[in-house]
């Protein structure tokens, strides 16, 4: 319990801390950063099944190239399902300066579906995947989230705020309910078999 509670305090910290020049951060994972770049949505890809609000979406993720010339993946954002045809034909490219929080990819966990480079819809931010998708080099380490308000009002940015759940306690009250329900169970069946 006391190590989620510091990580928390670590993410809420980290969250209240001012933006850093990207050129000149350390790149450290939830490091909040700011740039200014191009960014080229003819290099895109989708997440879809995101909920916001109880509301079905993607999220949109494209390339910024940055003062350096390096091409990094870009999560712009999410949008509502109804915006994914204005978003599957948009290859607007402009010009931008953004504020976001560096992540690094995660591995993908066993239940989590394969990305699919047919309709171009992904479920990892697996980079290396994602530059033979996309056909262009990008910076394998990490990508940014997008925290700015970008050109088009429904494409909602990342926060850089916790969202750890804690429910110890349902958990426990959930387990005991159901060896309770066993245990009944098992006396029934110990009575009909006598």
């Amino acid at each position: 319990m006391e190590w989620k509670e510091n990580l928390i305090k670590t993410f809420e910290e980290a969250s209240l801390r001012p933006a850093v020049n990207l050129n000149i951060a350390d790149k450290t994972e939830f490091l909040k950063v700011k740039l200014k770049g191009e960014i080229n949505r003819k290099y895109k890809i989708f997440f879809p099944a995101k909920t916001l609000n109880g509301k079905s979406g993607f999220r949109l993720a494209s390339i910024i190239n940055t003062s350096e010339d390096e091409n990094i993946l870009f999560d712009e954002g999410w949008y509502a399902k109804e915006k994914h045809e204005y978003f599957s034909t948009n290859n607007l490219i402009f010009t931008q300066d953004i504020t976001g929080y560096i992540r690094y990819p995660r591995k993908a966990n066993l239940f989590t579906p394969k990305n699919n480079f047919i309709s171009n819809e992904w479920y990892t931010y697996n980079l290396s995947e994602i530059e033979k998708f996309l056909k262009i080099k990008i910076n394998k380490e990490y990508f940014i989230k997008n925290m700015s308000t970008l050109k088009e009002p429904f494409l909602i940015p990342s926060e850089l705020r916790p969202s750890f759940r804690n429910n110890h306690l349902q958990y426990a009250i959930t387990w005991f309910l159901m060896s309770f329900a066993f245990f009944v169970l098992f006396l029934v069946y110990l009575k009909k078999n006598k």
